[in-house]
C-alpha cells in the first residue's frame, strides 16, 4: 500500500556497507572516544567519504554493541540480577514491600 500526502513515509534507507578500511578507522576512533560530535564527526565523515548521519548511526550502534558485550562479560547470572532490579527496588521502597530475602517462606499459616 502506497501512502501519499502528509502521512507518506520516507522510503526505507539502504543499509550502508562499510569497507574494511572505513571500519578500521571507525573502530580506532571509537577506541579513543565513544562519542564523536561536531567538527570531529564532520572531519571523520568527509575523510571516509560518508555522511555525518552514517557516522553518527555507526557510533550509536557501536555503543550498543559495546554495552551488550560488557553485560555478557559480566556473566549471565549478574545480567539476570540487574534486569529490572532497580525498578523493583524503587517500587519496594515506595510501597514499603519486604525484599525476597525478608520473606519467610518456611512458615505455614
Amino acid at each position: 500500500m502506497l501512502l501519499h500526502g502528509p502521512f507518506a513515509r520516507k522510503p526505507k534507507r539502504i543499509r550502508t556497507a562499510f569497507s574494511p578500511s572505513q571500519l578500521l578507522r571507525l573502530e580506532r576512533a571509537f577506541e579513543k572516544n565513544h562519542y564523536v560530535v561536531g567538527a570531529e564527526r564532520k572531519q571523520l565523515a568527509s575523510s571516509l567519504s560518508l555522511s555525518e548521519t552514517q557516522v553518527k548511526v555507526w557510533f550509536q550502534n557501536r555503543r550498543t554493541k559495546y554495552k551488550r558485550q560488557k553485560l555478557e562479560e559480566e556473566g549471565p547470572e549478574s545480567q539476570q540480577k540487574k534486569k529490572g532490579s532497580h525498578h523493583v527496588n524503587r517500587w519496594r521502597l515506595a510501597t514499603k514491600q519486604p525484599s525476597p530475602e525478608d520473606i519467610d517462606v518456611t512458615s505455614e499459616d
